[in-house]
């Protein structure tokens, strides 16, 4: 048979298509997150104004609550993903609306893992959105106080688990999962917890879920020490609070988020640095990356998007394989900062 002829066209045509691929994978891409971002505006303002209601000793009506956390259950089911993506962004000042957002989107996120029923999935969502509407009253200075608290302080920062549950209960607007999640959500499964102390099987699965993903959120947000990684985040859970969450729920945390978790900052074999944008279920090693710095150090714009599941050539899967994960201090990253960006570009 005859040898069909090399014709450099060819390699342009294939160049032009792929570079196409990647703009049509980046457009997509932002315009996934701009939705989401869409559903996190929703969910900031009915925070504020749940939170002022309850400050200003107002009727409370969880109705839009609702309403968005059914909007983020459908965008999670259209692709979780973005709103993953999300949930790395974090506003100083809106500290509180984020870490609401964010527990929710996890919480959800991590039923869908286990395979949970929708009536727990949304109650998952909503209790993490409310969680900590207690915190109302508790004075901001106090929350933000970065040295130790004193037993006085403590004392009233312990109330906001009982005082969210008393005035979602005294609604009549929610199920008693969501108040079991704002009640309890700060129980610990060896018993240290507050403000009952339960122990072991008396504190409700969906609670504990939410106190999982909750001191996820806490500790890669940086809201009471220096923000974490998620895969320092995720380590701290598996091997210092095993016992106080349970190790068999922390263990399908992070399965559920993979080894690389969305938002994580990884240096691949070429030198490049990238930033995890979505997992890859049947492929946990290779997941989707967005280009920040190049081989040559510099700070890549446009930052181009790359599948690393996508490439069966030997020597471009060894290039594109992941070395190591890094501190974007390390880097001089503001992650923050690069994700704003994205949303606006």
């Amino acid at each position: 048979m005859a040898k069909t002829a090399f014709r450099p066209e060819d390699t342009t045509t294939d160049i032009r298509n792929a570079l196409q691929q990647e703009r049509k994978i980046k457009s997509d891409f932002i315009s996934g997150i701009r939705e989401g971002a869409k559903v996190y505006g929703r969910a900031r303002a009915c925070l504020h104004r749940l939170f002022e209601d309850v400050r200003q000793h107002r009727p409370v009506d969880l109705e839009i609550a609702k309403e968005v956390v059914l909007a983020m259950h459908e965008s999670l089911a259209k692709n979780q993903n973005t709103l993953l993506w999300i949930t790395n962004l974090q506003f100083p000042h809106e500290a509180n609306a984020c870490h609401n957002f964010n527990v929710a989107v996890l919480s959800m996120v991590f039923a869908r893992h286990r395979g949970m029923n929708r009536s727990d999935t949304v109650a998952l969502g909503l209790g993490g959105l409310l969680h900590d509407l207690g915190k109302t009253h508790v004075p901001p200075a106090m929350l933000e106080k970065p040295a130790a608290l004193t037993p006085e302080e403590r004392a009233m920062v312990r109330k906001h688990a009982v005082e969210g549950y008393e005035v979602l209960s005294g609604t009549g607007q929610v199920t008693n999962n969501v108040l079991d999640i704002v009640r309890y959500h700060h129980e610990r499964t060896d018993g240290t917890g507050y403000p009952e102390g339960l122990y072991g099987l008396n504190l409700p699965e969906l609670a504990r879920m939410v106190s999982i993903t909750d001191a996820y959120d806490s500790m890669i947000g940086g809201y009471y020490r220096r923000p974490m990684t998620p895969t320092d985040a995720l380590r701290i859970l598996k091997n210092e609070a095993g016992d106080e969450y349970g190790l068999d729920l922390v263990e399908e945390f992070i399965r559920c988020l993979g080894t690389y978790p969305v938002g994580s900052l990884v240096e691949l074999n070429s030198g490049s640095v990238v930033m995890v944008v979505a997992s890859n279920p049947e492929a946990r090693l290779k997941p989707m990356v967005m280009f920040v710095r190049n081989e040559e150090g510099r700070f890549e714009k446009p930052r181009m998007l790359r599948d690393l599941s996508q490439h069966s050539d030997e020597a471009l899967a060894q290039r594109w394989g992941i070395r190591r994960l890094v501190d974007p201090v390390e880097y001089g990253i503001h992650m923050w900062n690069l994700m704003l960006e994205e949303i606006q570009f």
